[in-house]
């Protein structure tokens, strides 16, 4: 999908005479606008204005093309030639609703120098359809602290729900079961009360997640019952669940899946870790797979990628990191070297009580909140 950003539209033909599809869009799926031969860009420009040819196409394929001059607003070209669009313009462009909004392409939309304000960006919230341009949202493989990367998730669905419903996510192990969680639709409140059932179960056991009579695996799989029936189809190219192959040690991403058992399988393996998960691993179409920790635990499948972690480092949205501390890369994350951490790794295996858990949840949605007030205020410099 290409970015969006809601500006008047100018049109002029004084960059590149190529430039492509201007997309129209609105609620009624009004949504396509096409202007040969023409560069579109928010700026109106004293050029000499030439007449121009612009088609308006509805969703149900009616066509209309009327004559516009360089530089007029197209919103005015629309209203000024009476065009039966419904709902178009009906603010009078006074920025009041989100009907009216333009697509661009990637190339096109870099060129453009005047950034979004957060009053346009609060109302294409509200618009129909819109997506943010190959944006993806890494979740760290964790463990037990998965429940840091569900309050991250609570305050990025809460703060930008546009953002939560298009972009794609990709995750290991713990991190795999929290994407498919969001992708799927799951309440992320039903999936964090799974998690500290299985924690409290986990702490009843003389050696915890290590004693013979808890087998997590089963924990797990009774818990992905939980997923919808069209699950494999809401996961098929939003969700990338990182693997490691038994046979050979390769870092394998799955992203399409032809049933939702075979997504179940596919989680199952992400968080499988030999000698303590307990049983043999399932398999994918022949092939054993195993925790995609081994290889990959930050998985980046795009390279505008948002990336979280319960352990201080590297991650965007991560504890604080600590000044002067020395760093390892543990199979693609970036980790602090440092009592804190190595206490969340235990933690992260070895379950502390339910309240400590809620305790890392609140500290997710923290620093998820932090994130986006540092991008915020990156924006208005």
């Amino acid at each position: 999908m290409t970015k969006m950003k809601k500006k008047s539209g100018f049109v002029t033909n004084d960059l590149d005479p190529t430039a492509g599809k201007l997309l129209y869009n609105n609620n009624n799926n009004n949504k396509v606008l096409y202007i040969p031969s023409l560069h579109f860009t928010t700026t109106s420009h004293n050029y000499k204005k030439d007449w121009c040819e612009v088609t308006y196409e509805r969703a149900d394929g009616v066509t209309f093309t009327v004559q516009g001059k360089e530089g007029d607003n197209l919103l005015d070209i629309a209203i000024n030639n009476d065009i039966d669009l419904e709902g178009f313009g009906a603010c009078e462009g006074t920025l009041a609703c989100s009907t009216c909004h333009l697509t661009f392409k990637q190339e096109d939309f870099d060129n453009i120098e005047d950034p979004c304000t957060d009053e346009e960006l609060d109302m294409l919230d509200l618009a129909y359809g819109l997506s943010d341009t190959d944006l993806c949202v890494s979740l760290s493989g964790c463990g037990f602290l998965g429940v840091y990367l569900m309050g991250a998730l609570h305050c990025l669905t809460h703060c930008c729900p546009r953002l939560v419903r298009t972009a794609h996510f990709s995750g290991s192990s713990a991190g795999a079961i929290m994407a498919a969680a969001v992708v799927c639709g799951l309440p992320l409140n039903t999936v964090r009360a799974g998690f500290l059932r299985t924690a409290a179960r986990a702490r009843q056991q003389t050696m915890s997640t290590f004693s013979p009579g808890f087998r997590i695996d089963e924990q797990l799989t009774a818990g992905l019952e939980s997923l919808p029936q069209d699950a494999h189809v809401k996961a098929s190219g939003r969700l990338h669940v990182s693997v490691t192959r038994l046979r050979d040690g390769a870092h394998v991403v799955f992203s399409h899946w032809k049933t939702r058992q075979e997504l179940i399988h596919t989680l199952r393996c992400s968080c499988f870790i030999l000698g303590f998960s307990g049983g043999w691993p399932p398999m994918i179409e022949g092939e054993v797979y195993i925790d995609g920790g081994y290889r990959n635990r930050q998985p980046k499948t795009f390279t505008n990628t948002i990336t979280i972690s319960p352990y201080s480092g590297e991650a965007d949205i991560s504890p604080v990191k600590m000044k002067g501390a020395s760093q390892v890369n543990w199979a693609n994350l970036t980790i602090d070297v440092s009592q804190s951490n190595m206490l969340r790794l235990y933690r992260s295996v070895m379950p502390p009580p339910p309240y400590i858990l809620n305790h890392y949840y609140h500290a997710g949605y923290k620093d998820a909140l932090n994130y986006l007030k540092k991008q915020r205020d990156k924006r208005k410099c």
